[in-house]
């Protein structure tokens, strides 16, 4: 008997492809609509760029869509794989991107990039380092064959995790590699960018299930839908 191979759909397949076309497209209608972008530029709330955050909502909602916090309480069946996936994304991964952002663009880039720009080079290094990457774990986790419920508990503790220890610890790594910190920017990025989004994603999750499930006992009642 032989195994089914794995199989990404075709959006999936081409991602960096479809990325890659959506930056040649920016960078066109940019150069294209000139300064009448800056409407959209300055469109922005604590230096948050509204237009920008829209968009973003559209990229993350369907994932949020898929949390299901209840799910935690099933932490301690298989504790293991939570702590480490919790060591590695807060206590590792976010110093060890620190640190290696102040190396390159603090020092070996330093005959390159104006001190002023290491510095924004590094903050955006800092802030993606701190973020656990959320949205993909589902795609390698179905790659792997992994247990879609035990994937389904990891990323909605981490989602917890970021909503108490994403400005702490982005405020604690900006100081330390002298850079200022903007905290109300921090605050009200983890409130339009996680809680904004997680929100929706809980309510509509909940919606569909009861409707699916009013659904299915209508169907349910009329016994020769069944056949």
């Amino acid at each position: 008997m032989t195994a089914t191979k794995k199989q990404m759909p075709v959006f999936e397949r081409y991602l960096s492809l479809w990325v890659a076309l959506c930056i040649a497209v920016g960078i066109g209608i940019g150069q294209l609509a000139g300064d009448n972008m800056q409407v959209l530029a300055d469109a922005e709330i604590y230096k948050v760029n509204i237009p920008i955050a829209i968009l973003i909502w559209l990229m993350i909602y369907p994932m949020m869509l898929q949390i299901d916090f209840s799910s935690i309480k099933n932490v301690g069946k298989a504790p293991k794989g939570i702590i480490l996936t919790v060591i590695v994304n807060w206590l590792i991964k976010p110093f060890t991107m620190a640190f290696f952002a102040w190396i390159f663009f603090d020092h070996i880039f330093s005959a390159f990039i104006e001190p002023e720009l290491a510095g924004e080079y590094i903050a955006g290094a800092i802030l993606l380092g701190v973020a656990p990457c959320t949205a993909m774990v589902f795609v390698w986790s179905y790659l792997t064959d992994g247990d879609p419920n035990y994937t389904l508990v990891q990323v909605s503790v981490n989602d917890l995790i970021i909503l108490v220890a994403f400005v702490p610890l982005v405020g604690l790594l900006l100081g330390i590699t002298d850079v200022s910190i903007p905290y109300d920017t921090l605050v009200a990025s983890v409130l339009i960018f996680v809680v904004v989004p997680l929100l929706a994603g809980i309510i509509t999750n909940k919606i569909l299930v009861k409707k699916t499930a009013k659904i299915g006992l209508k169907i349910s009642s009329y016994p020769n839908l069944n056949r």
